[in-house]
């Protein structure tokens, strides 16, 4: 199967196939689904360490930061209004 066939949006083989500790970085949020990489990645410290996987995860996602419930801020601003 040729790498062209693995080229939709938020998809990466480098990720689903070669290297799947990587996942360990995707944030998802508990309410809506939206996928983001974490915000982890961005600290120098990182990428000094793990360059290839913060390129390939910046490349194919946009950061979220999810709060202690597993919220993304949309989803929290939303639930904490209506309280």
């Amino acid at each position: 199967m040729s790498h062209s066939k693995h080229t939709k949006r938020g998809f990466s083989l480098y990720i689903e196939k070669w290297n799947s500790s990587a996942k360990k970085y995707i944030n998802t949020c508990a309410i809506c689904g939206r996928t983001g990489y974490s915000p982890v990645i961005e600290r120098e410290d990182f990428r000094a360490k793990n360059e290839v996987i913060y390129k390939e995860l910046s490349r194919t996602l946009s950061v979220l930061e999810l709060d202690k419930n597993d919220r993304c801020a949309v989803c929290a601003a939303i639930q904490d209004k209506r309280r």
